[in-house]
This record gives C-alpha cells, sequence and structure tokens, in this order.
C-alpha cells in the first residue's frame, strides 16, 4: 500500500508541472565593459568620451566631479565647468547583463 502510496504521488507530481525547456530561453551573453576616460578641454568646456572602449556597453553614465553635472549619460558628452579647477571625473558603464565597470580620472579645466 506505501509502495502505491508514493508512486501516485510522484505520477501527480509529474503531471502538475510543465516541463521546463531551455532550449526555448534566451539568455544575454555579454563581455564585461571597460574603458578609460578621455577628454578634450577648450577652457571651461568639456568633451568627455571613452577612451579604448571593450566588451559590450549598454550605457554610459558620467559625473563631472563638481556636484552639479550628475547623471550625464552618453559615450561622448560636452559639459561646461562653472570655474577653473582639478575635478574628478566618474564614468560608470553597464551592459545587459548588468555587469558594471566604474572608474575615476582628475581632469584640469582653465579659464
Amino acid at each position: 500500500m506505501l509502495k502505491r502510496s508514493i508512486c501516485l504521488l510522484i505520477l501527480l507530481a509529474m503531471m502538475a508541472c510543465e516541463p521546463f525547456d531551455l532550449t526555448k530561453k534566451n539568455f544575454p551573453v555579454c563581455a564585461k565593459p571597460s574603458a578609460a576616460i578621455g577628454y578634450t578641454a577648450g577652457q571651461l568646456d568639456v568633451t568627455l568620451f571613452l577612451d579604448n572602449p571593450q566588451g559590450d556597453i549598454g550605457i554610459a553614465g558620467w559625473d563631472p566631479g563638481d556636484g552639479k553635472g550628475k547623471n550625464r549619460v552618453g559615450t561622448r558628452v560636452t559639459y561646461s565647468y562653472d570655474k577653473a579647477g582639478t575635478y574628478t571625473v566618474t564614468l560608470v558603464l553597464a551592459n545587459l547583463c548588468d555587469d558594471t565597470f566604474t572608474t575615476t580620472r582628475q581632469i584640469t579645466v582653465s579659464n
């Protein structure tokens, strides 16, 4: 009797579940992103760009380091500083696989 009950439970469990087929699923395959921060400065106006980008880059976010210009997005952005000085620029890269890469660089702008 115990054998029949166990077999019946196993049979019910197998019938209640839909089979899972991994071949139907598309999982993204990504290479971890990376890049250096490149820049050109014309007095207080600076263009920030990805230098030697590698891997899969879905989005590039910039913080120019002056406390005002956060959330700049793009592989090349232009920013105008209010005053001359040395600033620590932060770049964050992300891809579709949720891999992230963060780097910083100090830049100096003058007027």
